[in-house]
């Protein structure tokens, strides 16, 4: 496998590891933030199915982090900065379709933006 195609791999895990992670994190916070911020907040973050949601959240981010240093070994950070920034549609997208989220006509045209950004950003090879 090229250098190329193994970063953008790593590059797209990086992205995936990142998003999943919020997404879990923010999913367990949902479930607790009613009680405020206080000692019961910190019992029920800390039960056992949400310590386990969690905790492989953690691992995610921790995972993303160790695929985007991956990435970084085989690509230019020119090249994979912009489409990293890309996890921001990712997120947007995930917590529509997993948290029920509204997405806004103006979060999608802030998306189409952000797109329009990266691809000007991108550098020619």
């Amino acid at each position: 496998m090229s250098r190329f195609l193994l970063g953008n791999l790593f590059l797209v895990l990086s992205l995936f590891s990142a998003a999943g992670g919020h997404i879990l994190l923010k999913a367990v916070i949902d479930d607790v933030k009613s009680t405020g911020v206080n000692r019961e907040m910190l019992r029920l973050l800390l039960s056992g199915e949400r310590m386990v949601r969690g905790g492989f959240g953690g691992f995610l981010i921790v995972a993303a982090f160790v695929f985007w240093m991956l990435a970084l070994t085989k690509l230019d950070l020119s090249y994979a900065y912009p489409i990293a920034c890309s996890s921001v549609l990712l997120v947007t997208i995930f917590s529509a379709v997993f948290l029920g989220e509204p997405v806004t006509a103006r979060t999608y045209l802030a998306s189409v933006l952000i797109l329009v950004g990266i691809a000007l950003l991108m550098p020619s090879k």
